[in-house]
């Protein structure tokens, strides 16, 4: 339990080691961390060095927080690892509670646009939400559609198309809203860069309002902002909104949250919230603050939403367990987006909106089906994608762009980050469509993808995104120039070129108790900025390993430690413990060990601690093995 809740206590501490563990940490910690990052010379790939393995250590009186807080000594090292150096950041952490969410009339015009849009309500003018493919534009829409519908209005919606219309509002569908007696167009989760389209609306006439999370487009450090007539975007200049990190769907619930309480119905829009929380986890914003609260708020309804369309998902979806944030980033959110990628993105709206049982428990069927379809295209494609990578010796650029012939332009992102974790390089995979080429990207720290994309502008036809993922198109002649252009601007070092995994600290399998993982709960939800806590143990024996899932990808496991055994799980089995294995002992090991006829392999290993739901007892997630 945790205790003496809002007492303002400052903890002595003092930083220690906040760099790389082998340079400056005491005499035991050096021999381990060195034993990690150092055992051997072999490399993972050509030309590329081992992962490291991070921890920092402050000087700080454990005992003292544990005793507070009645909880392990483990646990109030993690709160201190996450930064929380004084009661009242810990405190806030481990209670985030409603009342710390910001007032929405912080954000530069949202009472503008909450005064414009509660105006057409009232005349029963047609409202046009144009949102976008992905959960997260999915998601906003349905929060603008469901609140307005509350409010007593009625909406039309217009969820773009991943291959005919590609990202944004596009100038035809101001068109289009006109053509159908639209009096006003709201965008949600883009809009920001879309100045074309919004002139195109204004020249019709039609009132409108942009709510967007993306980065504000800049011309010579000037705003470049569209001519709305309100414009909601936290990160625009002279907003003072305190937290700028919302996804588009918290930018929409803010609205709309707005519109309600002023119209006494505060309650209603807590119904909301789990469509938040998805889009939250999903978009991969930061999950700290205000985002942390709307997810923890978000999935404590989820189970009991009223929403037909969810509750059909879920069921479907058969969890045997309380729904969390991986389940929401892993399970749900793909579901949602497969539609969009192998086929409309409406159907996972059109989910959302249906009012029938039966109707949605098909819809959600389908959902189900067609992300099992993206799984085996993802698999294809990044298959294809290592062999070239390995046979056109592409490992000795700092940037990957590959091309592949046949890849579904919609999986070409989850392909680039399947190969930004396999060879820990910023990655492009490019593939053709009718207009050409097109590609989706994905990066590491220290490679800011939208800024190198920038770079390269004058090669490509159209391109957007943010630091670590982007989306861009490019005539089919300029893929070479394009290649060359990346990686001769490429600043990266080779230190940034290897990956860093940060991991809290040193515990024995036997040390990590039931009770000291459900400590480790009051964390949750994790998620982009906050993530699992992740621990070491060396010397931990693998004595069998039975491989399951679509692409025999995940390995359960019979792990000893002295002469105990404990269960574990490795989702990426190839990647962790596969290398770890065929690192230290050679593949032969590693393949004995698959087909049940090898030996004992003793191995260091990161993991992550959870229980099994089935078995009600600790088993270990397996993050990276040596």
């Amino acid at each position: 339990m945790l205790a003496h809740k809002r007492m303002i206590i400052f903890l002595n501490w003092r930083a220690g080691c906040s760099k790389n563990l082998k340079l400056q940490q005491s005499p035991n910690a050096n021999e381990f961390v060195r034993g990690l990052l150092l055992r051997g010379n072999k490399s993972r790939s050509e030309n590329k060095e081992m992962k490291q393995w991070v921890t920092k250590r402050y000087q700080v009186d454990l005992k003292k927080i544990a005793d507070r807080y009645q909880i392990s000594e483990i646990m109030a090292d993690v709160l201190v690892k996450r930064g929380l150096f004084d009661w009242n950041a810990m405190e806030r952490y481990l209670f985030p509670e409603e009342d710390a969410l910001y007032d929405g009339l912080l954000m530069k015009d949202l009472k503008k646009a909450a005064g414009l849009l509660a105006r057409k309500i009232e005349q029963g003018k047609k409202i046009k939400i144009i949102g976008d493919y992905d959960v997260d534009g999915i998601m906003s829409a349905y929060i603008l559609y469901h609140g307005i519908e509350l409010l007593g209005g009625k909406a039309g919606c217009r969820i773009p198309h991943r291959v005919e219309d590609g990202y944004g509002m596009r100038d035809y569908m101001a068109v289009e809203a006109y053509e159908e007696g639209y009096d006003t167009i709201i965008t949600c989760d883009n809009g920001i860069s879309a100045m074309s389209a919004v002139e195109k609306a204004k020249e019709l006439g039609i009132t409108i309002l942009v709510t967007d999370h993306h980065e504000v487009p800049r011309e010579g450090g000037r705003e470049l902002l569209p001519p709305a007539d309100a414009v909601v975007n936290p990160k625009q200049e002279n907003c003072s909104y305190p937290f700028s990190q919302l996804c588009g769907a918290g930018i929409a619930f803010k609205l709309i949250e707005y519109l309600l309480e002023r119209k006494g119905k505060k309650e209603a829009g807590r119904e909301l919230l789990p469509f938040v929380a998805i889009a939250t986890v999903c978009d991969v914003v930061p999950l700290l603050d205000e985002n942390r609260i709307l997810v923890k708020m978000g999935l404590a309804l989820m189970e009991n939403s009223n929403n037909v369309g969810l509750r059909a998902l879920i069921k479907e979806l058969q969890f045997q367990k309380k729904i969390t944030s991986g389940d929401l980033g892993f399970r749900i959110g793909p579901c949602i987006n497969a539609a969009g990628r192998l086929e409309d993105a409406k159907i996972g709206f059109e989910l959302l909106l249906e009012k029938d049982a039966d109707k949605a428990e098909q819809r959600a069927k389908e959902l189900v089906r067609l992300n099992e379809e993206r799984k085996d295209y993802t698999a294809k494609a990044t298959a294809e994608a290592v062999r070239l990578i390995e046979t056109e010796n592409m490992l000795h650029y700092p940037v990957l762009v590959v091309y592949i012939k046949d890849c579904h332009e919609s999986v070409a992102g989850i392909v680039a980050g399947r190969i930004r974790e396999k060879y820990y390089k910023p990655t492009l995979i490019v593939t053709d469509t009718k207009e050409g080429l097109k590609g989706s990207a994905r990066s590491i720290p220290g490679y800011h993808m939208q800024q190198e994309l920038a770079k390269c502008r004058g090669l490509l036809t159209e391109y957007g995104g943010h630091a670590m993922a982007a989306g861009f198109s490019l005539p089919v002649e300029n893929l070479g120039i394009f290649r060359e252009t990346l990686n001769k601007n490429c600043s990266l070092t080779e230190d940034e070129l290897v990956e860093k995994i940060f991991f809290e600290k040193e515990v024995p399998l036997e040390e990590m108790t039931e009770q000291v993982v459900r400590q480790l709960d009051y964390l949750e939800p994790f998620g982009e900025a906050n993530r699992q806590p992740v621990f070491a143990v060396r010397n931990v024996s693998v004595i069998s390993v039975n491989l399951c899932g679509k692409e025999n990808q995940i390995a359960r496991l019979q792990l000893k430690e002295g002469i105990r055994l404990f269960r574990g799980v490795d989702f990426r089995c190839e990647l962790h413990l596969g290398e770890g294995i065929r690192e230290r002992y050679g593949n032969d090991a590693w393949e004995a060990l698959k087909e049940g006829r090898g030996q004992e392999y003793a191995v260091d290993i990161l993991y992550q601690p959870e229980i099994n739901q089935m078995y009600g007892n600790v088993e270990f997630r397996i993050v990276d093995c040596r």
